[in-house]
């Protein structure tokens, strides 16, 4: 089965939510028998090697058969992606008799021969990286396009020349991976089969974040404006599509809404890291009375939702003397700031690896009160022996009683109340920790999610309820 995933950038390294659950799928749908997968995404690179990439691509879209040019293309492509990306350039090159020998080189033959359209040489890999150019900047200039902010920048002409050659190649599905890349649908034909990758259901959190009265007028103007375009693509993406993976059953519910009549699966995401075969550490007296929060603090609807439970739980915590610890992927500037603010909590911006600080709290904490999906923190809690406190929406799809295998609540100010009143009940909180741990143990294995979307790409109608 060949698929060509499209997606928002590399996801490696796996640094947040979202790249994590973009690669873990990858990787695990690739390990498939059978699956050949072509990306194409962004990455991250120098801004002089961007000039170049863009200034071929504007130079083919004048002269798109020039075989000189196609095989630069074909260089630029065989470097950042392998020997599939380079094809349909390479097809072109050939043509020119006097490019033989490079186009040969490329392909390790001593005889260039002929290359039939769609099919390689030789070399061809289940899992294929086309990564040309970063996300380009843009923001204001998309509030004129019917393009929500995202998916304007990452539909940029580079992207959208690739894709163009792309799809003259023959693909058993087409996936979208998030709503952000709904970009394609103007370019993908009717006769393909597309599969829309959630990671939310974005029209409902688009316009609850929108809906917070956090930040200018300007600022909450533009969001709403977004929010309406990210709804009205992300209803048309869901329609268009043959299939829909969810990441929650919240989520799966939202879309069978959106779209009567398309299959939806739930796909939840599975656990890189280290699986205890035994029970959780004991929490014990000498545990540090401390709450830990976790995660990549990058998008606003995340700073927003820290900068609420800091203010809901600056009393309640400083009155029983509640240590509280930020860590993850931030603005150091803005963790900063927050520190100076907030002086009875700490802040630790950027560290190489989260787990010290897991293990010198008694509860990780998930205050998400804007945003949806699945909260990929609670998986690194609970394997870390970690009882869980959270908003009761940030719940969905993890497999714990949120009456009493976790501490939850229906706001911030609830929910930082009510950690305050478990923070010395030992034996509540070891109870949650080991019942989660059980739970858990063996529902979110990578190897299982990709076994899944196999089956679901081979047999979307048993998708259906």
């Amino acid at each position: 089965m060949r698929c060509l995933w499209i997606t928002r950038q590399d996801p490696r390294p796996a640094n947040s939510g979202e790249l994590i659950y973009s690669l873990g799928l990858l990787r695990s749908l690739a390990a498939q028998p059978g699956m050949e997968i072509t990306v194409l995404a962004h990455q991250a690179i120098d801004p002089a090697g961007d000039a170049g990439v863009v200034e071929v691509v504007q130079r083919l879209a004048t002269d798109p058969e020039n075989p000189s040019l196609n095989l630069e293309a074909a260089k630029i492509m065989f470097e950042r992606g392998g020997l599939l990306p380079a094809t349909p350039y390479l097809q072109k090159a050939r043509r020119d008799p006097h490019l033989g020998a490079e186009v040969a080189a490329l392909l390790g033959e001593e005889d260039p021969g002929v290359m039939p359209d769609g099919q390689l040489s030789k070399g061809r890999r289940p899992l294929d990286w086309v990564l040309m150019g970063n996300i380009p900047g843009g923001r204001l200039k998309s509030l004129a396009s019917a393009l929500p902010s995202d998916a304007y920048r990452l539909g940029n002409p580079v992207q959208r020349e690739l894709l163009k050659n792309f799809l003259g190649q023959q693909w058993d599905w087409i996936i979208i991976d998030q709503a952000a890349c709904a970009w394609a649908l103007s370019q993908i034909p009717a006769s393909a089969k597309v599969l829309y990758l959630a990671h939310n259901h974005e029209a409902s959190v688009r316009k609850q974040v929108a809906g917070d009265r956090g930040g200018s007028l300007h600022l909450r103007t533009a969001l709403k404006w977004d929010a309406w375009k990210y709804a009205r693509m992300e209803l048309a993406l869901a329609r268009r599509a043959n299939l829909i993976s969810a990441i929650t059953p919240r989520d799966a519910e939202a879309f069978r809404v959106d779209a009567p009549g398309v299959p939806v699966f739930v796909l939840p995401p599975g656990y890189g890291g280290q699986v205890p075969a035994g029970p959780p550490r004991p929490i014990v007296p000498e545990t540090p009375r401390r709450v830990v929060l976790a995660g990549a603090f990058e998008w606003l609807a995340k700073q927003r939702n820290l900068e609420a439970f800091l203010q809901a739980a600056a009393a309640p915590f400083q009155a029983a003397n509640i240590g509280f610890r930020v860590v993850g992927k931030a603005d150091p500037a803005w963790f900063a700031a927050l520190a100076r603010q907030y002086p009875w909590a700490s802040f630790q911006a950027n560290v190489p690896s989260v787990t010290p600080y897991l293990d010198e709290a008694r509860i990780g904490l998930i205050p998400e009160a804007l945003g949806g999906g699945f909260k990929l923190k609670a998986l690194d809690y609970i394997f870390r022996g970690l009882p869980l406190a959270s908003v009761e929406a940030a719940l969905s799809g993890v497999p714990v009683d949120p009456r009493s295998e976790a501490v939850a609540a229906p706001d911030p100010a609830t929910l930082a109340a009510a950690v305050a009143a478990k923070i010395d009940d030992l034996d509540f909180l070891n109870h949650a920790a080991s019942r989660a741990l059980d739970a858990c143990r063996s529902a979110f294995r990578w190897e299982d999610r990709g076994v899944t979307l196999a089956r679901a790409l081979g047999d979307p109608a048993a998708c259906r309820p």
